[in-house]
């Protein structure tokens, strides 16, 4: 067989002798995969997004010393730690360590500031290499690098828009600022238990009255809890109670316990539901695929006339299939990666913006719909083989 009759060259001689076929073949496989990349960056923006809200509801439960837990007010009980002054040596709490259902804990240490109007702000001492509650909440995103001497201002704290703010007679910089809570934290001001160690040496010497015996290496006020499971929430909880001395641990209110499942199921609706639609969309192409093969029933009878096997024919159809498919679905996804950024939110942009996530899933992509339509090909072409032979019979 010379070059021009070479069967590697049949399947693009093909695309450009039925130029419309091959569009509309092209079309679909731009819109499937349009579609499944655009589902595929939406569902990974949706679980980013659902999974900031579930972070946003704060500790599965925390722990205060049983003495200052009578000082706050139930209304007043935050999951991401309620201010009050009162704390106690970390080594109450030691025999937590021993509950594997407990994932991770961070302190918290409260300490009251009196400012020059009379009023009073809290400062909070947290442990970022540590801290759950808190990351979420920053305007800056979770792990941002909080030197030594910075704060992070609560969304109320007056002055809290400039570079630097005055706290227990100091400035100090501003390394990042809280979203708004609608609790009272949003008037507070955070630092590391480092800082809150510079702060107040400064304090003291300045003439504060602090306590001396204050110590934020070792001290607490409350302790926030992860639990490894949500369904390990209560039995930590009756765990802490029962085996921890002078400690009480609260677990996060009827509303919040709720909301986290409201999430939990909105998120898994969601998936599920755009899962569905894709499988719908999926077998859309291969019906019309099946469809497009009928007008080539006559195609197949000039292959067999010269002697092609089955093989043959199935190797160029196939091969003009994925030509086809991998075309349109390359551009489908460049079209929605082009698109995406003008009509959704900073999520769907942060998704498209990452290499290690946006290419694998465009790569996924790519696959899926090649294969779809390689598969519906396959099936096509043998529908039609079977309908040849019996009319082939028929006739004979």
């Amino acid at each position: 067989m010379n070059k021009a009759l070479s069967l590697r060259r049949v399947p693009l001689m093909n695309i450009r002798a039925h130029p419309i076929r091959s569009l509309i073949i092209a079309v679909l496989a731009l819109a499937q995969a349009a579609c499944v990349f655009g589902g595929f960056v939406l569902v990974g923006a949706m679980r980013s997004e659902l999974s900031l809200a579930e972070r946003r509801l704060g500790a599965d439960l925390v722990v205060y010393p049983t003495t200052c837990l009578n000082q706050v007010e139930k209304k007043r009980l935050l999951m991401l730690g309620t201010p009050v002054d009162c704390h106690q040596p970390r080594s109450a709490l030691a025999r937590m360590s021993s509950n594997e259902d407990i994932a991770a804990v961070s302190y918290q240490l409260y300490v009251s500031e009196t400012l020059t109007d009379g009023s009073t702000r809290w400062v909070v001492g947290f442990q970022p290499e540590s801290d759950f509650v808190l990351g979420p909440w920053m305007r800056e995103g979770e792990g941002t690098s909080l030197p030594r001497g910075s704060i992070v201002v609560g969304a109320a704290v007056p002055g809290a828009d400039g570079q630097t703010l005055s706290v227990f007679g100091h400035e100090r910089p501003i390394g990042a600022h809280l979203l708004a809570t609608g609790s009272e934290l949003d008037d507070a001001v955070f630092v590391s238990m480092d800082t809150l160690t510079d702060m107040m040496a400064d304090a003291r010497a300045a003439g504060e009255d602090i306590d001396a015996s204050l110590d934020p290496a070792t001290h607490y006020s409350a302790a926030l809890v992860r639990a490894s499971d949500s369904d390990a929430i209560e039995s930590v909880t009756n765990w802490i109670n029962l085996y921890v001395r002078k400690v009480t641990a609260v677990r996060s209110s009827e509303a919040l316990v709720g909301a986290a499942s409201g999430i939990r199921a909105h998120r898994g609706v969601a998936i599920g539901v755009l899962g569905a639609t894709w499988l719908v969309l999926l077998g859309a192409l291969v019906i019309v695929q099946v469809s497009l093969m009928n007008e080539r029933m006559q195609e197949l009878a000039v292959w067999r006339s010269i002697g092609a096997s089955r093989s043959i024919m199935s190797r160029v159809m196939l091969s003009e299939s994925a030509v086809l498919h991998a075309a349109g679905a390359l551009a489908g996804v460049c079209l929605a990666a082009m698109t995406l950024p003008f009509v959704g939110d900073g999520s769907l942009v942060e998704v498209l913006a990452a290499p290690a996530t946006s290419l694998p899933l465009a790569g996924l992509s790519l696959v899926a719909v090649t294969c779809v339509g390689v598969a519906g090909t396959r099936l096509a072409l043998a529908r039609v083989r079977r309908a040849t032979t019996g009319n082939k019979s028929v006739l004979v």
